[in-house]
């Protein structure tokens, strides 16, 4: 391998390194997922950027110069980073993981993602979907028995600690890969059944189902019918992909089938609704956004509801 090679593979292994050799040290993260059952572990994601003699490793992507991808140029081809970079790195953060595998630093899941400047411009990669199996049935039982104890059965209300995380799970495919969004939005609604007589914890347990909501929505939703442009300085931008269609048409004759293929669209209905009701006035464009879609898409109950 070149010197060049050398010394960027140095760099990035040393960055990963110092990220996780910095996390070890907290003295809070017992303290901080003993808080709430429904919280596994600190970190599910990190993002290294590498950038000659300045690469750095987070958990946080400000995503500030992704408008500026065709300026980002590097010495490497994409093909070396996927064939080279990328099976050096993962063994490493893989290593590590190893190690913390009863840790609270990881959650149940873990992403590794990556951006490298390129010969053809800046790459953006997931190099690494780690899933602690273990962590993850344990989650799902803590899951069924809080929503069992706290929201069914339960008469008093929640904290928002536990809706942040719990609004998070329940839309989550990896916990539930074939969401009840009947079910989903009924845990919803409980929630804020409970907790109606505190206005503002009331207000906190609503902006987390709105926030759960709209990562469902523009991170897993929208994007199998949608080509999604996204910036860090302005709103979503969607165009529908050819011949993009729900599963089933809803005008069709009824039956069990067509009623379970409409549900995600109901959620991505009931967000826009939360949005439009709850939200203020700066974020309702995004609620009108979503309601806008589901009309792209075929949905006969999205002229229903009213913006206003």
């Amino acid at each position: 391998m070149s010197t060049l090679y050398d010394q960027a593979m140095e760099e990035m292994i040393e960055a990963i390194h110092e990220w996780f050799d910095e996390q070890a040290k907290r003295n809070d993260l017992e303290k901080t997922v003993k808080r709430t059952t429904l919280q596994m572990g600190i970190f599910d994601d990190i993002l290294l950027e590498y950038k000659p003699g300045r690469t750095i490793v987070d958990s946080v992507d400000l995503g500030l110069d992704d408008g500026l991808k065709s300026k980002n140029t590097g010495p490497f081809t994409a093909e070396q980073v996927r064939n080279e970079f990328q099976p050096q790195l993962v063994k490493v953060v893989q290593g590590r993981l190893d190690e913390l595998t009863d840790s609270p630093l990881i959650d149940y899941r873990f992403t590794f993602r990556g951006k490298f400047p390129t010969t053809e411009g800046k790459l953006q990669l997931t190099l690494l979907e780690y899933i602690n199996e273990e962590k993850k049935e344990q989650l799902l039982e803590r899951i069924h028995t809080y929503v069992e104890q706290k929201l069914e059965h339960g008469t008093y209300p929640t904290k928002p600690l536990e809706s942040f995380f719990l609004t998070r799970h329940l839309v989550d495919p990896e916990l539930f890969p074939e969401l009840d969004i009947a079910w989903v939005i009924a845990q919803y609604e409980r929630i804020q059944e409970l907790n109606k007589g505190r206005q503002d914890a009331l207000a906190e347990h609503r902006g987390n189902i709105i926030r759960a909501l709209t990562d469902w929505a523009e991170n897993r939703f929208l994007p199998q019918y949608y080509d999604v442009q996204s910036s860090a300085y302005r709103s979503n931008e969607y165009k529908l992909k050819p011949g993009a269609v729900l599963e089933q048409n809803e005008s069709q004759a009824g039956g069990e089938s067509q009623q379970q293929a409409a549900q995600p669209i109901d959620l991505l209905l009931y967000a826009a609704v939360m949005i439009l009701r709850y939200e203020p006035s700066y974020s309702k464009p995004r609620g009108l956004t979503f309601l806008e879609l589901a009309k792209q898409l075929g949905s006969s109950r999205a002229a229903a509801v009213q913006p206003g």
